[in-house]
């Protein structure tokens, strides 16, 4: 993994996504001198998660309800050309992540994707087994260091806000009183006990129990492989018929959000994840680490656009 890899998006179209995600001032305008370090992926990551939200609405809104995840489509759909204003969309887990893929590449990260196996959700708590052949997606790091990370940009509302080092056990803070880590273990249907996996595993509070989100081999997958994947997640989504955006907010910009005393975040020039703010179905919610509550609401069509336009800047015109 340590040969370059060839991005799908020119200079040209790096310089824009660095300008639109509004880095530090440290990191400059040029894709070429990105450092690749560990808190430059962090910033990184934190600030793709607070630009571009876990949606799935091209599966409701698209002709053919079939997302298009071929890199430069994806492109096309987030930022536009030279001269567009972005979208201000995001997409859902295959879009967002193989996207972020060839950002990480143009900026000379050794990076691959595999996918990954979901357990389903009751009452919004994962239980059971691990769920289908491949219905998810995250990126592997690897530094010039040797040390790998786990970037997941497009899980919703509980997927980590910072990188996760492949290291077995290493617990990371993450939104409020959440954290997460990755444990290198089996899944309980496994009956070759040798191939171990990754499991994310997420607990609301240090006294509460940890549970299991998902699980992923380090076995490289390819567009190819996604291309057959996006066939079933789409249509999936469509079939359960959840209209979901899920953005991150980070310190800074939480101007025109109705926040109780004590929220916000820091005031820093460093890059922290202070809330999320979601559409689920018919509602708008809020969480800015601790319950989440509903702050909007409607009832019809006219009445979920106006949100996506008054929350997330997202202007639908199918």
């Amino acid at each position: 993994m340590e040969e370059k890899l060839v991005s799908a998006y020119t200079p040209a179209q790096l310089a824009k996504y660095l300008s639109y995600i509004d880095l530090p001032d440290k990191y400059g305008p040029s894709p070429q001198e990105f450092p690749n370090t560990e808190q430059g992926l962090k910033d990184l990551f934190r600030c793709q998660i607070t630009r571009f939200p876990y949606d799935n609405l091209t599966c409701h809104y698209s002709p053919t309800q079939l997302a298009e995840i071929q890199p430069e489509r994806i492109y096309s759909k987030l930022l536009g050309d030279e001269t567009a204003l972005p979208s201000c969309r995001g997409g859902y887990c295959l879009e967002v992540s193989i996207f972020f893929h060839h950002i990480l590449r143009g900026l000379g990260f050794a990076v691959y994707m595999t996918g990954v196996r979901n357990r389903l959700r009751q009452g919004g708590i994962p239980q059971g087994e691990y769920f289908g052949c491949r219905t998810h997606i995250v990126n592997i790091v690897r530094l010039p260091d040797g040390r790998e990370f786990h970037l997941d940009a497009a899980f919703g509302g509980d997927g980590p806000t910072s990188p996760l080092p492949l290291v077995s056990g290493q617990v990371t803070r993450n939104l409020g009183a959440q954290e997460v880590r990755l444990i290198y273990g089996n899944m309980p249907k496994q009956t070759r006990r040798e191939q171990k996996v990754w499991i994310y595993q997420y607990r609301n509070g240090v006294e509460k129990p940890w549970n299991s989100f998902y699980a992923f081999a380090e076995l490289e997958f390819f567009q190819d492989d996604f291309e057959v994947m996006n066939r079933f997640t789409s249509w999936d989504a469509v079939q359960k018929r959840s209209f979901v955006v899920v953005k991150f907010i980070r310190n800074g910009e939480t101007d025109g959000l109705p926040l109780l005393q004590g929220e916000g975040g820091p005031e820093s020039e460093d890059i922290f994840v202070v809330g999320k703010i979601m559409m689920v179905n018919d509602e708008i919610k809020l969480n800015m680490g601790g319950r989440t509550r509903v702050i909007d609401s409607y009832q019809t069509e006219e009445g979920r656009f106006a949100a996506l336009k008054k929350w997330f800047g997202i202007s639908l015109c199918y």
